[in-house]
């Protein structure tokens, strides 16, 4: 009788002791294309060092990409997208660029929109012509 008390008390524990184990895993769940509090057209004002010419560098979100101008040059094509938000309005995207030639290099793009027209954004956790100081605004 003790032995099989002593059974059912052992049972009994090791089922409970299973049914409240902890999981370690992310809950972070991935989606295709762009968020959609992010899509639309943005800008930021800038100027060279000597402070003569200013231009505007720019990011265009649409659902399916993401297409950035600087310097006035040729624009930065990032498609393949998937993303997933890690804390209050803060984006991480992950992404291909066409100037790699959509080789499997993926990059990292960190998008943190500071309100509804402004954010800021980095490339593979480097300022990629925007910061805290120097931020997007939607036009």
């Amino acid at each position: 009788m003790k032995f099989t008390k002593m059974i059912l008390t052992m049972v009994f524990v090791c089922l409970f002791a299973i049914g409240y184990q902890t999981s370690t895993t992310s809950a972070a769940t991935w989606h295709a294309g762009t968020p959609t509090a992010l899509q639309g057209k943005w800008q930021q004002k800038s100027s060279n060092h000597d402070g003569n010419h200013a231009y505007y560098n720019k990011v265009s979100i649409t659902k399916e990409s993401l297409e950035t101008t600087y310097f006035g040059g040729m624009p930065d094509l990032f498609t393949h997208i998937k993303w997933h938000k890690v804390s209050h309005n803060t984006y991480v995207l992950h992404a291909r660029r066409f100037i790699d030639g959509y080789q499997h290099k993926i990059h990292r793009l960190t998008i943190k929109r500071i309100s509804h027209n402004r954010m800021y954004m980095h490339l593979d956790g480097h300022t990629y012509f925007s910061s805290r100081h120097h931020l997007f605004n939607r036009y």
